[in-house]
Parts: C-alpha cells; structure tokens; sequence
C-alpha cells in the first residue's frame, strides 16, 4: 500500500484529515503523524512514506525545509502536499518550486479538494514508479500521453527530468518553433447511434485526422480521451507564417474529409507558436481557451497574429483580467483554486502561479479583499443583518465572515459598523 504521513503542529487538522477520506479507496495507509518538522524528518526516514501532508509553517523545522531535506537525501519520492493559510502565499510560490503536488488552504480544505490533490499525487507516484519498457510500444504509448499530460499543464518544473524522459520515451521534435491544436469530435447528429458504435466513429476519425496531417507535417499526436485529441505540430522555422497557410488549408481538408466519412464534427482550436518546448504549456492553454470560439460554421479558430512576445503576454493578462472579471461577478458562489482552475480549464498549481505573477497577490488572497470589499460597501447601504451579508458573498456563516472580516480590516463587522454611525447629539 501507498504510505502517507501528516505532519502539522495543530492536532485538530491532523485528526481532520485522517477522518476525512477512506484511504483505503485510495490504497492508502496513514503510516503516523507529526507535530513538528523534526520529529516529522526522523519519521520519514523511519517509515520512508511515499506521500507526506505537511504544514508550510511548523515549529523547529518548517515543511519547506524539511521539503529541501527530503528532496536532496531521497529524490522525488516522498511527494509533498502543503497546507496553508490565506497569508502564506510567497511560501506557496516557494513550494512550487520543491515540485509539491499541490498545496490546500486550511479553512478551505474539504474532502472533494483533498481527494483531488491526493489521487494526483497517486497518478504521480504510479508514474514514477513503473519502469518503462521499450519493447512493450503498447505501454510506451501510454507513458507518452502522461509525458504530454505533464508538459501540457506546466508540471514539468525541472528541465533535467524532463529532457531525460524525452530520451527514456523516444520521442521526437524536430523543429524551432512548437504549436498544440486542440480538438473535439462532436457525436453523431443521428442520436439514436449506440455508444459502441459512436466509439468506432470516434477512433475512426482521429486515425483519419493523424494519418493525414503526419503525411504533410512533423507532429505528435495525443489522445486525450475518447473525443479529444491534441496535435503538436513541430516547425522548421519560428516564424510560421509561410506555414499558415498550408496548415489552415489542410485541416480544413482534414475536417471535411472527416464527416463527409462518418458524419461526424470535428472543431479544432490552435494555440500561439513557442521557441522553447518547456513552455509548450502556454500553447495549449491558449488553444484550450481559444476553442470556446469554435462552432460549427466556425470548425478551426487560430490564436492572434502579434509577436510571439506580445501574444505572450497579452494573454496572461487577459486570462488573470478574465479570472479577476469572473470572481467581481461571482462573489455569491464557491470560489476555491480548485473551482477557479476548473472553470478556467487550467491545472490549479498553473492558475495560482499565472495569477500572483500578473496580479501581484495570490488568488485566495484575491478572493477574500472582493469579498470584504463587497461587504464593507453592503454594511455602508444597510443592505441587509451581517448574517445575510455573509450569505450573499458565500462564507459558509456568519461567525467566519466576521473571523475573516476581522483579520482584514483590524475590526469586526458590527464595529465597523458602529464606527459608520454618527455621534451622538448631531
């Protein structure tokens, strides 16, 4: 089994977490617990877990140091989990950096976001473990779409492993500049088709697709599941504009060729192009946004034409705008990183990162000032009892909205309140 040790300096959120899944559903065993950074060290080497939990912050060792430790005494296995509050968010962006598997803000952890970052540490750990086997090509494929689910979402944080397990999985780029297509095949309008016969149309079609383009350009082709598939398409040169023009025409061919066979549509989304295969991410993020424009009559939509600097860029703003935009709007419902990342279809490590670079504060961090700000403007109108206030703008009550309120703003909502009431005798 799969060992796993907690590691926090507040009992209570040890107990919490023990209780909260059943572990064996994962093939888990909670193999201890530890009150502090050096106690949870010498436990470590003792009971050599596979996966750890701990605090950022701790007493005599914090659970970024003893991160460090364990990443230079043992490699990547024990993977880590951070726990942390709402102000610890530059320890955060330091822990991406030790290749933890995700961290979780303490007063939001809950079973649906704990079992998130706990199945994709066990993904990560079946990854690393099973050796690979060159001769087995079956395999091989499989652990070449992990390799492109890993560089998709920016997961890949040290160069060395990642050019290592190009060589180990034999695959090739040839080229200087990268571009990712995302693609959905649309089930058939004839709704009365069975799913098995819809799954050969659907494997059918992504033979097409990968057959035709591979004869015409350098690619790999990831399936990404039953309807969804990428294309990473390798150019010789990094400007491919003399390339464009081709590339529309035959995809186009490609798509048309497609239901003119099986009646089925096919809508494909391209990303901007990347001099640097590491930052293959930001193509296929910007085709995955990119793909919301996709229709019908609309079948292939292509990322803007600027410099490869300004597409850059003025994409990351837009997306953080875009993000920022959503929670103004939205203060009323559950807004966690993982909810956020999910709706914006980005891994949740990736959206905190892309945030606090181009907002200049960490998303929860984010959330929490809209929301105070929104209710510091609510108490100002009288819009309704505290308990309402802290309802309308989705704290789970109104004990944490004043807890929340409070560390803020210095003061509690009813003194903030009663600081807006005029003195007596005017």
């Amino acid at each position: 089994m799969i060992r796993l040790l907690i590691a926090d300096d507040e009992p209570l959120v040890c107990v919490g977490i023990q209780s909260m899944l059943r572990w064996e559903d994962y093939n888990i065993e909670i193999a201890g617990t530890a009150r502090n950074g050096r106690q949870a060290a010498q436990m470590i080497e003792e009971l050599r877990p596979d996966i750890v939990i701990t605090d950022i912050k701790m007493p005599l060792k914090t659970g970024l140091e003893l991160a460090s430790e364990c990443s230079g005494k043992y490699g990547r296995i024990p993977l880590f989990i951070f726990l942390t509050s709402y102000d610890e968010f530059n320890f955060v962006r330091q822990a991406l950096e030790y290749q933890a598997v995700d961290y979780l803000i303490k007063l939001d952890i809950n079973p649906d976001n704990l079992a998130m970052s706990i199945s994709r540490a066990v993904k990560i750990l079946e990854e690393l473990r099973v050796p690979i086997n060159p001769a087995d090509r079956s395999r091989l494929v499989g652990f070449q779409e992990k390799f492109f689910f890993k560089l998709f979402n920016g997961l890949f944080q040290d160069r060395k492993d990642f050019s290592r397990q190009i060589d180990e999985l034999e695959l090739e780029f040839s080229g200087s500049a990268f571009m990712v297509i995302f693609a959905e095949i649309e089930a058939p309008d004839n709704t009365h088709t069975c799913d098995e016969k819809n799954q050969v149309l659907y494997t059918s079609s992504m033979k097409i697709v990968k057959e035709k383009i591979e004869k015409i350009f350098s690619v790999n082709f990831i399936v990404l599941d039953t309807r969804h598939f990428s294309i990473v398409f390798c150019f010789p040169d990094p400007d491919i504009t003399s390339q464009r023009d081709l590339l529309d025409s035959e995809l186009r061919k490609t798509i048309n060729m497609v239901y003119n066979y099986f009646s089925v549509h096919i809508r494909m989304a391209a990303g901007f192009p990347v001099e640097d295969l590491f930052n293959l991410d930001e193509s296929y993020l910007a085709s995955q946004q990119m793909f919301r424009e996709t229709s019908r009559d609309r079948p292939l939509v292509f990322f803007g034409q600027r410099t490869e600097s300004e597409r850059r860029l003025n994409y990351k703003q837009q997306i953080v705008a875009n993000v920022q935009e959503y929670i103004r709007h939205n203060l009323d419902k559950k807004l966690s990183l993982h909810d956020m990342a999910s709706i914006f279809n980005f891994s949740p490590n990736y959206l905190s990162q892309l945030f606090a670079k181009y907002s200049g504060e960490g998303l929860v961090e984010y959330i929490t000032a809209e929301r105070i700000k929104a209710a510091k403007e609510m108490l100002r109108k009288g819009t309704g009892p505290i308990y309402e206030i802290a309802e309308k703008l989705g704290f789970e009550n109104a004990f944490y909205f004043s807890k929340v309120f409070k560390k803020v703003e210095g003061i509690s909502p009813r003194e903030f309140l009663r600081r807006l009431e005029p003195p007596s005798g005017m």
